[in-house]
């Protein structure tokens, strides 16, 4: 039963994706090109086949290896600090804002004559209102990434008999069904963090005044009477979201659950200050992770014993990808392995 329910979640994931547009690694695997595959804290082991077809399953690795275990274990996997050491930081800001006061002032009259011609009454209006309003977006990212070297296998480990075997029978294709088009040749040592600030803000002042004047006159008697109000609203909103990642901690942001469900809070309110003492943290953390990631990549090495030409065990390279510090992977295409040329030339000679 569970064969065939992994059979079945193949075929779906091959169903769904048989017509979406390929991405950059499907095209490299295409190409038959190397393919640099962005990494996580699992251990995964030096030599392990990968199906490139199953690149955006929730599990491209194969199974089983076409290598001779024994030499695959023997093979020096040495680490060379001089191969792709650089670091870079990238940060952009942007800011908008916006200003706006409108005025605007109208007047109304109006005379009444009253059945007694000598009464006359008038009454006369204005309307005044101002409309402050101020908004201002800001945007800034920080891209953070260090290499250190790689740790490559020194040479390709021999075939198992069957899995020669199976390429001489059945040809390169089911060979790749099995074991994978790619296998894992080489760890590429180093980390990378990426922020995202958005913060946008606004505030509304609305001023209304309304001034009413009446006068009535009474044969040679004359009054007047004057009423004015006024009224002004205010209101004013910031939101302030931070996104991000540290692929040495393993870590995304925002990690606050319980603020995610909702977008925006009342201005002032407890949520919304809350908030905004959670997004100034994350940002915090943020830029000193940013900041000093060569420096925490580089405490990681130097605790791990690591120098320049050193032979690394099975268990040492495992041990590195669970420190965080494996941020990429080297795919090399098992049809450009020796071995497998040659027992394809046999191939075609029979």
């Amino acid at each position: 039963m569970a064969d065939s329910s992994a059979e079945r979640h193949k075929n779906l994931d091959a169903s769904a994706l048989a017509n979406l547009p390929q991405n950059q690694y499907q095209r490299l695997a295409s190409a038959g090109l190397p393919i640099v595959l962005p990494w996580n804290h699992a251990a995964i082991r030096l030599g392990t086949g990968y199906h490139s077809s199953r690149q955006l399953t929730h599990n491209p690795w194969a199974t089983e290896s076409p290598f001779l275990m024994a030499e695959l274990a023997m093979t020096a996997k040495t680490f060379h600090s001089e191969r792709g050491t650089t670091s870079t930081f990238v940060s952009k800001k942007t800011f908008t804002e916006e200003q706006s006061n409108d005025h605007t002032v109208c007047g109304f009259g109006v005379g009444i004559a009253p059945a007694v011609p000598v009464v006359e009454v008038s009454v006369k209006g204005t309307f005044d209102q101002q409309v402050q309003s101020n908004s201002d977006s800001e945007k800034r990212s920080i891209h953070t990434t260090c290499r250190y070297g790689r740790i490559d296998l020194e040479r390709t480990p021999r075939l198992t008999t069957s899995a020669a075997a199976l390429i001489g029978q059945s040809g390169l294709e089911s060979f790749q069904e099995c074991f994978g088009d790619y296998y894992v040749a080489g760890y590429i040592l180093g980390a990378d963090t990426g922020m995202l600030l958005s913060a946008s803000s606004f505030s509304r002042k609305e001023i209304n005044e309304v001034s009413v004047e009446t006068e009535a006159r009474v044969l040679w008697f004359k009054t007047h009477a004057t009423w004015s109000t006024e009224f002004t609203s205010f209101d004013a909103g910031k939101n302030v979201k931070v996104l991000g990642y540290d692929t040495l901690d393993d870590r995304t942001w925002p990690n606050h659950p319980e603020l995610l469900a909702r977008d925006t809070f009342t201005y002032g309110s407890p949520q919304h200050v809350e908030s905004m003492e959670l997004a100034q943290k994350d940002l915090e953390t943020l830029t000193n992770y940013s900041e000093n990631l060569p420096g925490r990549v580089d405490k990681i090495l130097q605790s791990s014993g690591l120098d320049d030409g050193d032979y690394l065990t099975f268990e040492q390279c495992e041990n590195l990808c669970k420190l965080g510090v494996v941020v990429e992977l080297l795919l090399l295409p098992m049809a450009r392995i020796r071995e497998v040329i040659e027992w394809q030339s046999i191939d075609n000679t029979i």
